[in-house]
């Protein structure tokens, strides 16, 4: 057995070999316990300790697991010889600290794991190998290099690393490596500090001891296994989760898979395993599954592994393979251009798989592309031609076909080169506009063509829409834009301007609409002259004679008040009118009178000569409608109307001597009540002030009887 024993411990060794490079111990593992202070074991506490003994321990109710690791290799290896004294303290019914108990904690033998364990159970077989075992010692005639030396202390590092994997599986394990304890002489609500320190000579490995506390009360809040997400391959499934979350709970994991649907699982894996990162950015860890058939439904799940030996499943995940086996490429690959831009493709395919989806066109302007589909969905897998109607003349046009499969693999295939001759003109270039500013400037731009394969453009000109449009670019453009020059003094007003596109086999295009630009006028118009005018006290109509000028636009009517004010916009109308009438004026004013011209350039002309005017008096009407009424408690209300607003309304009042005189005065209202009426015969007027102090005259008098 103790061959067997050998054999296991060599084979896992080898398998987690390049997976235990981060595990020294439980300081980078979540304490899920309080820890409690110890006294030291020795005086000298003004150095830091170099060896340390991690604790933790959960309970479960019926018993408490109580697990330890050292976190050096050379302490690991002495405490196996000497072991570990484990005390467990707990506080009475008078609330004092007690000691409970205190035992060594020795690794089993050879023997003792064989009592323990089945001849079968091949983890059992690692865990005596790994300390009951040796290293492989320096020969007594060998010279002691450093080398060896670090060979020596590798093979201590990689002892340990795998006691502590193996620890987590099981408390047998741990207890068997002398690195666990399960208490069972425990009562429920009990607490308990435990602490341990190992049996080694102080002098050489000075450990303080290790305490922690624990409450017996079976906790339901157990670790959980994190969300696991798959990618698929060719008869591969990949399972991934977090890396940094999942190693704080779990050491290892065994992965499980079912071939039924979910009815029975069988391990995949039948040891412990573990991902080492492959750099610090590594947060990941992933399980690749071989699986036997492509697009075959499998269930999965993985089984965390905490340092207590818990073994918490994840949830139950589906996946399924992919085929990623590309199709044979096409043979015998042609392109022949048939016209204009008409190119046939041909190939052939004598190997036709059973999966084969269609075939995909695609066309490049390189050997290595990139390249273009000229189908949105694949071809039938009968095809062996298709005619391409969108082929660019005089331009690289290589041609490429590809297999598709039903899985969407591709096979892809060299391309081939197609030349075409190009005997069509480009389009007739469109969206052109420009201008000629005041010093004869010509600007013009268009849109740029959208073949691929245009060379240049020309532009040509004319002075009238009708004559022979004549080249005015030497050579070719090669931006859609032209600068040029023109005189502004010319008979005709405008040029005409069109642009031709040349491709690169020096096609043309048909010329582009034609473009009219006017040359900017520098001359002003004539302006208006004053002819007459009438003028009554609510208006003043002024006539006149316009421009003589053609271009004219519109035309302005200028206002001021007196002599020295200045002009200021009264009216703008059209070229064609020829009198005005200003109703915005006041009675017994002096009003000047002018007009300006203005062309289609926005040109003015001068200021015509003005006209001199004076208004007359303006006297205001009287309120219309006055009616008076006698209330019930003998007060009188008048009422009137009068269309013009912001006004006051002075009331005048007659008696019985006919002595009329003010009485009262109201603003901006058309309704007056008089609140202390004498009885007899009383007539009332009313009179209207305007805000500039103009009058009316009196209303018609309304007469009322107060008895």
């Amino acid at each position: 057995m103790e061959k067997h024993y050998k054999s296991c411990f060599q084979i896992l060794a080898l398998s987690l070999l390049l997976t235990l490079l981060h595990l020294a111990g439980f300081a980078q593992k979540k304490n899920t316990t309080k820890a409690v202070a110890a006294k030291p074991a020795s005086a000298d506490t003004t150095m830091p300790r170099r060896y340390r003994v991690g604790l933790m321990a959960k309970a479960f109710g019926d018993s408490v697991v109580i697990r330890w690791a050292p976190n050096h290799a050379a302490l690991f290896r002495q405490a196996l010889k000497s072991g570990y004294l484990l005390t467990r303290r707990s506080f009475n019914e008078n609330k004092k600290l007690q000691l409970d108990w205190q035992v060594t904690v020795q690794p089993w033998t050879s023997a003792e794991w064989q009592q323990h364990a089945g001849k079968n159970d091949t983890l059992a077989a690692a865990c005596s190998q790994l300390v009951n075992g040796t290293n492989t010692p320096i020969g007594a005639n060998e010279v002691i290099t450093l080398d060896k030396i670090l060979d020596q202390q590798n093979q201590n590092d990689l002892r340990m690393m795998l006691s502590l994997i193996l620890a987590d599986v099981t408390p047998r394990n741990a207890r068997g490596m002398a690195l666990g304890w399960v208490d069972k002489k425990v009562v429920k609500g009990a607490s308990y500090i435990y602490y341990i320190v190992p049996l080694t000579d102080q002098r050489l490995y000075p450990v303080d001891p290790a305490g922690t506390t624990v409450m017996n009360e079976r906790s339901n809040e157990q670790a959980r296994m994190l969300p696991v997400k798959t990618s698929s391959g060719e008869h591969i499934v990949h399972l991934k989760w977090n890396r940094k979350m999942a190693e704080n709970a779990f050491s290892s994991y065994f992965v499980e898979r079912s071939d039924d649907g979910g009815k029975k699982f069988r391990r995949l894996t039948k040891r412990p395993w573990m991902q080492a990162p492959t750099s610090s950015l590594d947060d990941a860890i992933q399980y690749s599954d071989s699986v036997p058939q492509n697009y075959r439904p499998y269930k999965y799940r993985i089984l965390g592994i905490t340092p207590f030996g818990e073994l918490v499943p994840s949830e139950i995940i589906t996946a399924s393979s992919l085929d990623r086996t590309p199709p044979p490429t096409v043979a015998k690959l042609h392109a022949k251009h048939v016209q204009g831009t008409l190119v046939k493709v041909s190939w052939d395919y004598p190997e036709q798989p059973k999966d084969l989806g269609g075939f995909v066109v695609a066309k490049g302007m390189s050997m290595d592309g990139p390249f273009t589909p000229l189908t949105t969905r694949p071809l039938t897998s009968n095809a062996r031609e298709f005619l391409d109607t969108t082929a660019l003349p005089h331009l690289p046009n290589y041609y490429r076909v590809v297999a598709i499969d039903t899985a969407r693999n591709a096979g892809v295939g060299l391309p081939v080169y197609c030349l075409i001759k190009d005997l069509k003109g480009p389009s007739k270039p469109q969206g052109l506009q420009g201008y000629i500013d005041t010093t004869g400037f010509v600007r013009i731009v268009w849109d740029k063509n959208p073949e691929p394969d245009i060379y240049g453009y020309r532009v040509i000109a004319a002075n009238a829409p009708d004559h022979v449009f004549t080249g005015k670019t030497n050579g070719y453009l090669a931006l859609p834009a032209f600068n040029d020059t023109t005189t502004l003094n010319a008979l005709t007003p405008k040029k005409y301007f069109r642009v031709i596109a040349y491709d690169k086999s020096y096609n043309p295009s048909e010329p582009s609409e034609i473009l009219e630009l006017k040359r900017p006028d520098v001359i002003r118009p004539v302006a208006p002259v004053l002819r007459n005018y009438v003028v009554s006290d609510t208006a003043v109509l002024i006539s006149w004679v316009p421009s003589s000028s053609v271009d004219v636009s519109e035309q302005i009517v200028l206002r001021r008040g007196k002599a020295t004010e200045r002009w200021t916009e009264v009216a703008r109308l059209d070229k064609n009118a020829a009198s005005y009438a200003d109703q915005s004026i006041k009675g017994r004013s002096d009003y000047g009178y002018a007009l300006v011209a203005i062309d289609d350039s926005g040109l003015r002309s001068d200021i015509s000569f003005p006209l001199n005017i004076k208004t007359p008096k303006v006297t205001p009407a009287a309120v219309d409608g006055l009616k008076a009424f006698v209330n019930p408690d003998k007060s009188v209300s008048l009422y009137w109307t009068y269309g013009v607003p912001n006004c006051r309304f002075v009331i005048y009042k007659a008696g019985s001597a006919d002595d009329i005189a003010s009485y009262d005065s109201v603003y901006d209202t058309s309704e007056y009540r008089d609140k202390r009426p004498q009885k007899g015969r009383a007539q009332y007027m009313v009179r209207v002030i305007y805000q500039d102090g103009m009058e009316s005259g009196l209303s018609k008098p309304v007469e009322v009887e107060i008895k």
